[in-house]
């Protein structure tokens, strides 16, 4: 029966700009873009490297098809639709790298990053060649580097409590009191697990956060430093030197440059 019917009637058609190039490969691209989207999911979710290039090279192979996203609101907007896409992609990228075991607050200071410069792009090339490459490895490494999978469920729970509260005083103390646990024994455990003392895990947290800090938007060194707990601006300066190799005015101009 369906040879019957010569005319295409599906829904993309239906709501698609007349006239497009190979339209009739559309929906196998459309099914293809989400198949790719799943990939990108366990890319990240996992942190792994490899995949994430795979997975690029892929959507490469694709990017300068004619396409049209079948809304007639975008009619003649190529970067609002390029946009809107790469939006949808942040948001997937914050989800797995949230089933990727990554604190939330690393996930929404990137996410906000992205959203930003997502908005802030006045070019298509400049959101394919630059946002989608940074920011995919950004959250893969994100994973690769703060998962919190690998550890027991005691650690786990202490390293994302750290994530939640940077701003706070974290030490063996307090927070075995927090968790009800022998401060002695958690400090030989969580050492073990991370590889840090607890004193070098909180720093070099609120180290990456600050450079987060630092890279979402205009904000001075006394401002990230009040943020995230430091009693003085030079403190915070000599422990950003020491974990970094410079000093935050430095690093500012770097991203500047």
């Amino acid at each position: 029966m369906a040879e019957n019917f010569k005319s295409s009637t599906n829904l993309y058609d239906l709501l698609s700009e007349d006239g497009i190039d190979n339209q009739g490969n559309s929906i196998n691209f459309i099914e293809k873009s989400m198949e790719r989207d799943k990939l990108l999911i366990q890319a990240i979710q996992s942190g792994n490297r490899d995949m994430l290039e795979d997975v690029t090279k892929i959507a490469g192979l694709e990017q300068n098809k004619g396409y049209y996203y079948g809304n007639p609101i975008l009619k003649g907007e190529p970067l609002r639709t390029r946009k809107n896409g790469m939006i949808i992609r942040n948001t997937l990228c914050r989800v797995a790298g949230e089933l990727g075991g990554v604190a939330a607050i690393y996930l929404h200071l990137v996410f906000e990053k992205y959203a930003i410069q997502i908005e802030q792009a006045t070019t298509t090339d400049f959101l394919e060649h630059v946002v989608t490459p940074n920011m995919f490895a950004e959250y893969c490494d994100l994973v690769a580097n703060y998962s919190t999978l690998k550890y027991s469920p005691l650690i786990k729970e202490i390293v994302i409590f750290i994530g939640n509260h940077l701003r706070e005083e974290l030490n063996v103390s307090n927070l075995a009191a927090t968790f009800h646990v022998n401060s002695s024994h958690l400090a030989r455990k969580f050492k073990k697990e991370t590889g840090y003392t607890i004193s070098e895990y909180v720093n070099h947290q609120k180290i990456e956060a600050a450079k987060l800090l630092f890279q979402g938007g205009e904000v001075t060194v006394g401002e990230v430093s009040e943020k995230l707990g430091y009693n003085s601006n030079s403190y915070f300066s000599k422990i950003f030197k020491k974990i970094t190799g410079k000093s935050p005015v430095v690093y500012l101009k770097s991203l500047h440059n």
